[in-house]
């Protein structure tokens, strides 16, 4: 039966008391005035010795007996139909033992971008598939391309997609009860097109009766998600059963698509290994065709087949965070609230329309919101998801609309501005960290006045990230005082199996030193897939309350051999000692040497529901200071404050790590990042790492990361996720940070030398500039 307790959340000095009931089988969640010795304090990754010594083994490494390798040919077209593949010479080459055609496979003859695949093998050597692919005869029926968010929604633009589909579509407001695939329901369109008139009507009336209307149209480019380690798998059939070696953040995910009956590969079994990921960063949920392709490479060789994306490959087809074109106006009265914001924005996610959105309507107080979003079809590899999706590009807009709200009523701090609108109880109290960390206040050459000028730029995020129930951890205590910790998700570089180990060495009141984490393996209990900065959420409450039955387990053994009241024993400092601390001279090596049996192993789900808690969600302020060259217009970010909650922190190392990563990858997408097309032949044209640019060491600023210790409440461990967050608010207080130096706003990203000095020769629209009255979007 359901027990009601009552526990105190908060943070700082802002604690309350609440009431909640805890679910079947949970135990309350730690409190302030508990003492703990594990959780809290700053450890190395478990897995950080193997990593730094090239001992840890990823998909990439993988070399079981008579591997041969798989390769992919790509159409180098930027718009196609596939009318033949002949694979008759290239099935003839020394070395191949396997081959397939995509239209075959996966009953699609359309080859919509340059990078699509068209056909694949499997041969001894990387040099013998290399040849066979040349032999490979492909007859396209070649299309008209559009590669650019201009090019697709400029009037008389050649289809992208087939059928009926348009290159621009509107996908919010969406119109109930139309599926993707189907034709839409005229009379459900037409109700929503006149809510939307009239959404738009009231609106534009409280902005014309706004004290201040301040207007921008931004943009944001193409980022791919360049992971070190590219997509893909090693795939090996044995007695039927498929294993695969996968580079994934969704490991049961993977399973599930090679065993879907719904599939291409449709195998019986499937075991799914991935103890080690080289970067994921949201692309890694699928299988994708490249983990099908080399399931049934392997099955038709009957050996092993190693099918891992090359560069250009994981550049072109393997996800990217769409770019966008957003146009926004917001109205403030005087005492800097905002009134109102009407919003119309573009995305582009390749030849579909799903992931084109961007979140540029939440954080703060906004007022009545008008927001109109479409996506654009263009022939260029499809989107997915990327560290926190759709955030990062409507931060940029939103808090640039922020900041030129606050100087149109005569100046206001923007930090001030948003405390004005902002009633998260968290951020509140991150944005007075984030001002002095910066130093806010203090005199700088700014606004052009010198050759170089320095300037700061302020930006806030949230997530919702407590986790969730569909996983399981098995701990098990064996009789040599070994513990051992389980399950079958992924660790794709976030830390998972070291908080997942101080999580269970708390509770048993050990050392993290005595604790093993076994990950990665679909044999192990069922894991969440690494998405949504849920895994932490999920795994470590799981972890927690397996690790304490395990503990009663113990302590009943311990009882009974002793003659002892199991309710007066506890387990802390590796030591069996009373409820009143006193010990009984026995370690917790002699407690396991007590058991019967070889082991004590226990089994436990997390609960499903959260509880109510201090806050919904997690919060952070990230505030920038960055110097321009005023004659060359390069921008260096110096340095960067990033003010972060992730609910209770079980290891400030590796939360340190999240952060630092994330604002690593958003000073990335401000300054350097975009996907370079040309239009003519509709190919990438920088589609490696040598011109896809990317942050480096040397440019990298000095990171000052702030980390708040929220007593949340929503779980027993009450941990936030903390991979996401992070990205939300760089790029844009980096963006903030370079109109307060410069003087006037760079309105588009990358904010490259270029753009910098086009916006100071140009002065267009000046950072303060009131309107009563803005056009209409």
């Amino acid at each position: 039966m359901a027990e009601e307790i009552t526990i105190q959340v908060g943070f700082g000095d802002q604690f309350h008391d609440l009431t909640v009931r805890l679910q079947d089988g949970d135990i309350p969640p730690w409190q302030p005035d508990q003492p703990l010795d594990v959780v809290g304090q700053r450890k190395p990754r478990l897995d950080a010795v193997a990593k730094v010594t090239g001992t840890a083994k990823f998909s990439q490494d993988q070399r079981p007996d008579r591997l041969i390798h798989g390769r992919i040919l790509r159409s180098p077209h930027g718009n196609a139909e596939i009318l033949a593949v002949d694979l008759t010479a290239a099935r003839k080459m020394p070395g191949v033992r396997a081959a397939l055609t995509v239209p075959d496979t996966f009953e699609d003859s359309s080859a919509r971008y340059a990078g699509a695949e068209v056909a694949a093998i499997a041969a001894d050597t990387e040099q013998q598939a290399d040849a066979a692919m040349r032999a490979i005869q492909v007859d396209y029926q070649l299309k008209e391309h559009c590669v650019t968010i201009d090019a697709s929604m400029a009037e008389g633009a050649p289809q992208v997609g087939r059928g009926d589909q348009e290159n621009v579509q509107r996908v919010s407001p969406r119109t109930r009860g139309r599926r993707r695939g189907q034709n839409s329901n005229p009379d459900a369109d037409r109700q929503v097109v006149e809510q939307m008139a009239r959404r738009e009507k009231e609106v534009d009336a409280i902005l014309a009766g706004s004290d201040s209307v301040v207007e921008g149209t931004f943009r944001t480019q193409v980022q791919t998600h360049a992971p070190l380690e590219t997509h893909g798998a090693v795939c090996s059939w044995e007695d039927g059963r498929l294993v695969c070696w996968a580079s994934t953040q969704a490991t049961f995910g993977f399973r599930g698509e090679m065993t879907s009956d719904w599939g291409q590969v449709k195998a019986g079994e499937c075991r799914v290994l991935s103890e080690y990921v080289g970067g994921g960063f949201g692309s890694k949920f699928s299988a994708g065709r490249e983990g099908v392709i080399g399931a049934l490479l392997a099955k038709e060789a009957a050996v092993p087949v190693k099918m891992m994306l090359d560069r250009a490959g994981e550049q072109t087809s393997a996800g990217n965070r769409p770019d966008s074109l957003q146009k926004m106006r917001m109205g403030v009265n005087k005492d800097g609230i905002i009134q109102a914001l009407q919003i119309r924005s573009w995305g582009t996610p390749g030849s579909g329309i799903g992931g084109a959105g961007a979140h540029n309507d939440g954080i703060y107080k906004l007022g009545e919101i008008d927001k109109v979003e479409y996506g654009v079809r263009t022939n260029c590899g499809g989107a997915k998801a990327h560290r926190a999706p759709g955030w990062p590009q409507g931060s940029v807009a939103l808090e640039q609309m922020m900041d030129m709200a606050a100087h149109s009523i005569g100046g206001l701090d923007p930090i001030e501005f948003r405390k004005r609108n902002d009633d998260h109880p968290i951020r509140g109290a991150e944005y007075d960290i984030a001002r002095q960390r910066i130093g806010w206040d203090l005199p700088r050459v700014r606004g052009g006045a010198a050759p170089i000028c320095r300037g700061v730029g302020i930006a806030s995020n949230l997530w919702f990230s407590a986790g969730g129930g569909g996983a399981s951890v098995l701990v098990r205590i064996s009789k040599d005082g070994a513990v051992e910790v389980r399950n079958g998700a992924q660790d794709i570089g976030t830390g998972t199996r070291t908080v997942m180990a101080m999580v269970a060495a708390e509770e048993l009141g050990i050392t993290l030193e005595m604790v093993s984490t076994r990950i990665g393996d679909t044999n192990d209990p069922q894991g969440p897939m690494s998405g949504g900065s849920t895994t932490i959420g999920t795994l470590t409450p799981a972890a927690r309350l397996a690790a304490h039955h395990a503990k009663k387990e113990l302590l009943a053994v311990v009882a009974e051999r002793k003659g002892w009241d199991p309710a007066d024993l506890d387990l802390r400092k590796a030591k069996v000692i009373r409820n009143d601390g006193s010990d009984t001279g026995l370690s917790f090596k002699d407690a396991c040497s007590l058991m019967d049996d070889d082991a004590i192993e226990v089994l436990k789900a997390r609960p499903r529901r959260n509880y109510a808690g201090f806050s919904d969600t997690n919060a952070g302020v990230q505030a920038a200071e960055v110097e321009v060259d005023m004659e060359t217009g390069v921008v260096r970010v110096k340095k960067m404050v990033a003010v972060a909650d992730a609910g209770k922190l079980i290891n400030p190392m590796t939360a340190e790590s999240q952060v630092r990563g994330g604002v690593i990858q958003g000073v990335s997408f401000a300054l350097h990042e975009r996907r370079i097309m040309d239009r003519h032949k509709g190919r990438m044209l920088n589609d490696d790492l040598e011109n896809y640019k990317i942050l480096g060491s040397v440019d990298c600023p000095e990171i000052d990361v702030v980390l708040i210790d929220v007593y949340n409440g929503k779980s027993n461990t009450q941990v936030m996720g903390l991979g996401e967050p992070p990205i939300v608010a760089t790029a844009a207080a980096v963006a903030n940070a370079v109109a307060d130096a410069i003087g006037v706003r760079v309105f588009e990203l990358p904010i490259t030398p270029r753009r910098v000095l086009e916006a100071i020769a140009l002065q267009e629209t000046p950072v303060v500039q009131p309107k009563k009255k803005g056009a209409r979007l």
